[in-house]
C-alpha cells in the first residue's frame, strides 16, 4: 500500500511540472542573427577547395534584402562570428552591390536554417586545405566562414568566381568554395580595412555581410 502511494504522489508532480513547462512563453524565432565580436580560434579546420577557375565575369545584380533589422555596425575592425541553425546548406547565389552608406555582399543558400559565420581581416586570402594563395582585387581582405555548408549538390552556385561590385568599398568577392561543411569566400576592400557587420535572412536562407563606406555623408 505505501508503494501504490508512493508512485501516485511521483505521478502527479510529474503532471503538475510538465503542465508549468506547457504554460510558459515560447522564445521569438530570430530571422536576424547580431553579429558577435570574439578573438578565439578560427574555425575547426575548414578545408575549403576553388568551385572553379577564377573568371573576370562581372556580376553587378542589385540587392534587396531588408536593412531595418540589421545590426549596428562595429566599432572596430576584429573579428565577428555567431552560430547557424541549419546543416546541409547549399550556396546557390552571390551577390555584391552598393547601398545607402555601405556596400552589401549576400550568399544565398538552400536548404532549412541558416548559417553561422566567421568573419575576419587577414593579410593574404589563402585558400583553405590547399594553402593557395589567391590575388583579390583591393588593398584589403575580409575572409569569410560560413558553416552548416555541404558540396557536391545539384544545385550549387555556378556562377563566376569573381563577383564585381558597383559600390565604393568592396572591390570584388571572390567565391572560394565549400567543402565539409565550410563555405569560403573573400571580400576585397578598396582601401584600408573598415567596419562591417553580418546577419543572417530566411526565406530563402542568407548570410548578410555589409561594408560600412566610411566616406559616407
Amino acid at each position: 500500500m505505501r508503494r501504490r502511494t508512493t508512485m501516485a504522489g511521483i505521478a502527479l508532480v510529474t503532471l503538475a511540472l510538465l503542465a508549468g513547462c506547457a504554460t510558459g512563453s515560447q522564445a521569438d524565432e530570430a530571422t536576424v542573427a547580431p553579429a558577435s565580436e570574439s578573438t578565439t580560434s578560427d574555425p575547426a579546420e575548414p578545408t575549403s577547395e576553388p568551385t572553379s577557375e577564377p573568371t573576370t565575369e562581372p556580376t553587378t545584380e542589385p540587392t534587396s534584402e531588408p536593412t531595418s533589422e540589421a545590426p549596428a555596425f562595429a566599432d572596430g575592425t576584429g573579428r565577428q562570428m555567431a552560430d547557424g541553425t541549419g546543416a546541409g546548406l547549399v550556396l546557390v547565389d552571390v551577390r555584391a552591390a552598393e547601398r545607402d552608406g555601405f556596400d552589401r555582399v549576400v550568399l544565398e543558400f538552400s536548404g532549412e536554417g541558416t548559417p553561422g559565420w566567421v568573419l575576419d581581416y587577414v593579410g593574404r586570402a589563402r585558400l583553405e586545405g590547399s594553402g593557395e594563395v589567391v590575388d583579390v582585387d583591393g588593398t584589403a581582405t575580409l575572409q569569410v566562414f560560413a558553416s552548416g555548408t555541404t558540396w557536391p549538390a545539384p544545385d550549387y552556385y555556378s556562377g563566376p568566381t569573381r563577383v564585381r561590385s558597383t559600390g565604393d568599398e568592396v572591390a570584388e568577392v571572390y567565391v572560394a568554395g565549400t567543402f565539409e561543411g565550410y563555405t569560403q569566400v573573400f571580400v576585397g576592400i578598396d582601401g584600408e580595412p573598415v567596419p562591417f557587420r553580418a546577419f543572417t535572412l530566411t526565406s530563402p536562407s542568407r548570410l548578410v555581410i555589409d561594408v560600412q563606406d566610411t566616406d559616407a555623408g
